[in-house]
């Protein structure tokens, strides 16, 4: 009977697994880059209440919020593909990743989206009284006042969004990729020992999500500091 739990791979497994973080960390950044721009403009039409783009929105973030993103992946992957090549464009020898980066800034964008209409709402609204007062326009008062104070506002909630993302990277080796989950199921294949791959894996995820805890943390006390201040 083979033995439960061996430490031996499990060091073995390790700078194997870590070898493959670079991926996994480019997911989070690529998704999280592509994320903020897309869900700072949707939730702009949102509370600006541009008439057809704000249903648009309203309908894009329902259907990423309602379904799982493994389902969103897997469409991007075959239905992106077909769709293009309606116009001519062939993407199908494309790298993989780019399918894994698309979808999880399309899921991050709707999820920021959000974060960042209920910290703009959360803006006192005389703030708009006062910089109508300065003459401001609304495109300047968003960039001066609103926005600044909506960023120190969301911080928590990034934090707590870049974490959830990170955690749900680990769906990508659905398609082939090798990032960590990916690495751990390909030397569970070579070795047969799965168990010590994905404990090193749970290690791994552990980490990283403290280490993103006390830096958003940090961040927060920083930014809330500065905000007295000024």
């Amino acid at each position: 009977m083979p033995e439960f739990f061996r430490w031996e791979n499990a060091l073995y497994f390790l700078p194997k697994v870590i070898s493959a973080l670079p991926v996994t960390l480019g997911i989070v950044l690529v998704a999280t880059a592509s994320g903020l721009v897309l869900g700072l403009a949707v939730a702009l039409l949102q509370v600006e209440r541009v008439p057809a783009a704000r249903r648009l929105c309203r309908l894009y973030v329902s259907f990423i919020r309602g379904t799982p993103i493994i389902i969103q992946m897997f469409i991007v992957y075959y239905g992106l593909p077909l769709l293009l090549m309606k116009i001519g464009i062939d993407i199908t020898r494309t790298d993989k990743i780019w399918f894994v980066y698309i979808t999880y800034g399309i899921n991050s964008g709707a999820y920021f989206s959000e974060i960042f209409r209920s910290a703009i709402l959360a803006a006192p609204g005389s703030q708009w009284d006062a910089a109508a007062a300065f003459g401001l326009t609304r495109a300047q008062t968003y960039r001066r006042l609103i926005l600044p104070q909506s960023v120190v506002i969301a911080i928590p909630a990034f934090g707590t969004m870049m974490t959830g993302l990170l955690q749900d990277t680990s769906l990508a080796f659905t398609l082939g990729i090798l990032d960590v989950i990916g690495r751990v199921r390909a030397l569970g294949a070579l070795t047969s020992r799965i168990l010590e791959g994905y404990v090193v894996a749970a290690l791994v995820f552990v980490a990283l999500s403290l280490a993103l805890e006390k830096l958003f943390g940090f961040i927060e006390k920083r930014a809330t500091h500065q905000a007295a201040v000024s």
